[in-house]
């Protein structure tokens, strides 16, 4: 999974970045570079170290995140330079968005560009997707009709041009691409796109320690947009240069309940819809990614494309029920080892093994 961290000049998206990752990308001239920050974490899961610690494998292996803290956005939103750089076309493949918005005071900061407005920040932040989503689908858009005088004209191609015409016209009215209703065709004929504002968006409010979880008529509006998290950004990139004791104990002076990690990771995968299934033995246990309601088919596939291709039962039951009972013999003798088929839509903390034949 890839996550990119967007934000304004000195929103302190990379020192979200730094407390994220525990690495220490430079956060006082960062802003003047034109390369991203690229940083990876483990998604720590408590039922994988129980499976590894009853089935012993050679190896374990969790779910990774991958951050791209990119260099900050234009503050307007008619920068068509910035629009056409590299980093908004590398902010297209990223699974998700991460909008950083400043939510601290500091007087060097107010007088360069203003005072925190988080509000204000969003809405411009998400305009400069929607401006960029625009250029990108009316340029399609003439290349297709173009195409249509030189005698080129498929079903494909007048499908594409009725969902661009559609999107033209939502963006032109400042609403994301995600508010349009579309069918399973529709979202197939503009998925090479990469449209920004149809992206999941996860805000995270980047406070200080004076003001955080004090912010009710900020997260009230913010929360109309998207899926919110609120950080003391320069607190948590210290707490993460602690050691686990001496950070909980700060943590606890803050009122703090789970590192910024952890809590970031529950957003993602809430606005995602990610869920984990498990594939278990002695030689490997390994957590596996996919999107929420996707079938065992799916699931083969992303073990392996010959499960896919091959698939013939998923042999299934879940963690909860091996938690209780302890052993899959247990489970079979409770009858809740099951053989699924293809469509059999897997559940969080499925484990899994694929039947399979090629």
């Amino acid at each position: 999974m890839k996550i990119g961290i967007s934000g304004l000049p000195k929103s302190g998206k990379t020192t979200i970045f730094n407390a994220l990752t525990k690495l220490e990308a430079d956060t006082s001239l960062y802003d003047q570079k034109s390369e991203p920050n690229l940083g990876a974490v483990q998604v720590f899961d408590e039922r994988i170290k129980h499976l590894s610690d009853i089935y012993k494998p050679k190896s374990t292996i969790y779910a990774n995140i991958e951050f791209i803290d990119f260099p900050a956005m234009a503050e307007d939103s008619q920068d068509h330079q910035f629009l056409s750089s590299n980093s908004m076309t590398l902010l297209k493949n990223t699974d998700a968005l991460a909008i950083v918005l400043r939510n601290f005071a500091d007087t060097i900061l107010d007088e360069t560009y203003h005072k925190a407005d988080p509000v204000k920040d969003f809405k411009a932040i998400y305009e400069q997707f929607i401006l960029s989503d625009l250029i990108s689908a009316e340029k399609r858009l003439e290349k297709i009709e173009l195409g249509y005088k030189r005698g080129i004209k498929t079903p494909a191609l007048q499908l594409e041009e009725s969902v661009l015409k559609r999107i033209i016209e939502t963006l032109n009215e400042i609403k994301p691409i995600s508010s349009i209703e579309l069918n399973d065709d529709e979202q197939k004929s503009i998925r090479g796109f990469q449209f920004l504002s149809l992206k999941p968006i996860l805000i995270v409010l980047n406070s200080d320690e004076n003001n955080l979880f004090q912010n009710d008529n900020v997260i009230n509006e913010l929360k109309n947009f998207g899926e919110y998290i609120e950080f003391a950004g320069k607190f948590e990139m210290e707490l993460g240069k602690l050691d686990e004791e001496e950070a909980k104990m700060f943590m606890d002076d803050m009122n703090i309940k789970d590192s910024a990690i952890n809590v970031f990771i529950k957003a993602a995968y809430a606005t995602l819809g990610l869920i984990s299934f498990f594939t278990v033995g002695t030689d490997e246990v390994r957590a596996w990614t996919i999107n929420k309601g996707d079938p065992a088919l799916e699931a083969a596939g992303k073990i392996h494309s010959d499960l896919a291709r091959g698939f013939i039962r998923a042999e299934t039951f879940n963690y909860n029920d091996f938690k209780t009972y302890g052993s899959e013999k247990a489970i079979r003798e409770k009858g809740l080892f099951r053989l699924e088929g293809k469509t059999y839509v897997v559940q969080d903390g499925d484990i899994i093994n694929v039947r399979f034949n090629v």
